[in-house]
């Protein structure tokens, strides 16, 4: 009745919701690998920051970054994430929350850094995924897919495979 408008649609919905998930999905084991099989050692903090970031819509955001020093067998690092993951995984919409994030942690003071053991520089104070904008993504991406299964169903472009 329709002819193949729906289904191209459709397929085209359908596909586009399949990447959300596919991305989301990965975003959440990019942080979820390092925590699995993080290792504890002791570090020290050095600074403590805030920085205002600006998005490509002209929004703000705030990163906390929390400089510190630490041991693995090997090495003496440095490192700068608070959460495993991304840098962005750690952008507050507000400073206040930003704020929040790093109230524990004072310059000079010790603290436990997690790091990863097959990739050492890449260590976090809060073993604890941010999973907000990966799990975000998955829901709308199922929500495409969602949509895209109710295009083909009503307007009968099933019919057509």
């Amino acid at each position: 009745m329709f002819g193949t408008l729906p289904l191209i649609g459709g397929v085209i919905i359908a596909s586009i919701g399949l990447l959300a998930v596919v991305d989301g999905s990965r975003q959440y084991y990019a942080q979820w690998q390092p925590v699995r099989r993080a290792e504890q050692t002791p570090g020290i903090i050095e600074s403590v920051d805030i920085r205002a970031v600006r998005g490509s819509n002209a929004s703000q955001s705030y990163l906390p970054v929390v400089i510190y020093e630490y041991q693995t067998p090997t090495q003496r690092l440095q490192g700068k994430r608070l959460y495993p993951g991304r840098q962005s995984n750690a952008l507050f919409g507000t400073k206040s929350a930003a704020e929040k994030a790093i109230k524990a942690y004072e310059p000079g003071e010790s603290t436990t850094v997690y790091y990863d053991p097959q990739n050492p520089d890449h260590a976090f104070l809060e073993p604890t995924i941010q999973g907000g904008s990966s799990l975000g993504t998955v829901g709308f991406g199922i929500l495409l897919l969602a949509i895209a299964v109710g295009v083909l169903v009503t307007t009968g472009g099933l019919a057509v495979l």
